[in-house]
């Protein structure tokens, strides 16, 4: 006896169980979402916001970022839209050695840069470990330029100084001030003593 197959038609029958795998695996998939997030809470601000009777805000800040109000498209397009626009803002670009190094305590060895990738120029403030007491303001530094020791308006004592540096970018206006663009505050090491 003669057997023949049809290998069109098993050709189709197999064809047509590929094409149901990926709804089956979908399906599947679809499935286990949901009964993933069947036990979840929903995130909770660290501080909620008041949103007592007519006091309901369409956007508020908490810790984890930006929330939108439900069903409000227009607020999530602005939000959207602010985090694009900040995303786009120049950064401030550092360029600087963590360690500066002194025998009298006053005037330090360092290095401390405006970068050439940045935009705009700056200028450095350093205050003491308190973030009280300002040591020393520079003049505008532009990009590509550095400064490889500064004096401090008054002598530190022996020992090793954590200080608080500002790198602070600013741009002209058009009254010919300047305006902050950004701000960077870091901690540098400054060390005063005859081994510094």
């Amino acid at each position: 006896m003669e057997v023949r197959h049809n290998v069109k038609a098993e050709a189709r029958h197999e064809l047509s169980a590929v094409k149901r795998l990926p709804v089956v695996i979908v399906a599947l998939l679809a499935v286990l979402l949901a009964a993933a997030g069947c036990g979840r809470q929903p995130l909770q601000s660290e501080s909620e916001p008041d949103v007592s009777p007519g006091n309901v805000p369409k956007l508020f800040y908490e810790s984890r970022g930006i929330t939108v109000a439900e069903n409000d498209p227009e607020a999530y397009q602005q939000a959207l839209e602010t985090l694009r626009e900040e995303a786009e803002k120049p950064s401030v670009g550092l360029e600087y050695k963590n360690d500066a190094y002194s025998t009298d305590g006053a005037t330090f060895s360092c290095y401390i840069a405006n970068p050439t990738r940045n935009q705009y120029d700056m200028y450095i403030d350093i205050y003491d470990e308190t973030m009280t007491e300002e040591l020393y303001l520079s003049g505008l530094i532009r990009p590509g330029n550095a400064f490889e020791s500064l004096t401090l308006n008054r002598p530190l004592s022996e020992g090793t100084h954590a200080l608080f540096v500002a790198f602070t970018q600013v741009k002209p206006t058009e009254g010919g001030d300047f305006a902050i663009q950004a701000q960077v505050i870091i901690i540098m090491d400054f060390h005063v003593g005859e081994n510094a």
